[in-house]
């Protein structure tokens, strides 16, 4: 039987920000990429979550914006000269000019409304009046299980956080025709401490990536389907988009 998603926070990193932190500080592949590709010294980071991908590119001056009070107090914490952190919402933003833009981490996916989409690419066209590029990076969709509507509460990680042993399970519903994937993440310690965070994701086709780039002001420069700059292909993890304003 399939089981009823839980009710959403509005923030579901509202009290898992130390945990997240702690489980994805090691990943290296997607900042490693956008590196590779850098245009101009002047980068805006939406959804910065607490940091990581800005601190990974840190040679340049950097703005990081996400609209996670606790993700954002905790990029705060570490954050070099070169880096401002700002709480605010992607789809309503007006914070200068930028030589680049980058959506790492699937964040863009989080925006659940065609509304809301458009809205952040407009800010994004007005953040880039002088040129620049948008990247913006997302999963690609598993077409080969868009059919399994519901995977239950499986194990997806453990570690350590401030002394604590910490485990998360994850239980995933699919709506293929919505284009929704909505992940169920539980975490746990020994203390008996618990939390529930609930993500809400719009999978991407790229066709429509494409439209949507052009109906907002964008041409997609190039698409890959890794941060090796892979092409796009059946089984491709990410579908990564370099956009240039039209």
């Amino acid at each position: 039987m399939v089981t009823t998603p839980e009710p959403l926070n509005p923030d579901p990193y509202a009290r898992i920000a130390a945990v997240y932190d702690v489980e994805f500080r090691p990943a290296n592949a997607d900042t490693l990429g956008y590196e590779r590709r850098r245009i101009g010294e002047r980068l805006l980071v939406l959804g910065c979550g607490t940091g990581r991908v800005c601190r990974g590119l840190a040679a340049r001056e950097i703005v990081g914006l996400d609209r996670s009070a606790p993700m954002i107090q905790l990029a705060q914490a570490r954050a070099s000269a070169s880096e401002v952190y700002v709480q605010g919402d992607m789809s309503a933003f007006s914070l200068g000019v930028f030589d680049e833009m980058i959506i790492p981490n699937g964040a863009f996916a989080f925006l659940s409304s065609r509304t809301a989409r458009a809205a952040c690419l407009s800010a994004c066209r007005a953040a880039l009046a002088g040129g620049g590029s948008l990247t913006i990076d997302v999963p690609m969709p598993e077409f080969e299980r868009w059919g399994e509507r519901h995977h239950p509460e499986t194990p997806a990680w453990e570690g350590e956080v401030d002394g604590r042993h910490v485990w998360r399970t994850r239980e995933t519903f699919r709506d293929p025709v919505a284009q929704r994937l909505e992940l169920i993440d539980r975490y746990r310690d020994d203390s008996g401490w618990k939390a529930t965070s609930a993500l809400v994701l719009h999978l991407f086709s790229v066709d429509e990536m494409h439209w949507m780039l052009e109906a907002n002001g964008f041409y997609a420069e190039s698409v890959w389907g890794d941060h090796t700059d892979g092409p796009i292909r059946a089984g491709s993890p990410r579908l990564l988009v370099r956009a240039l304003p039209l």
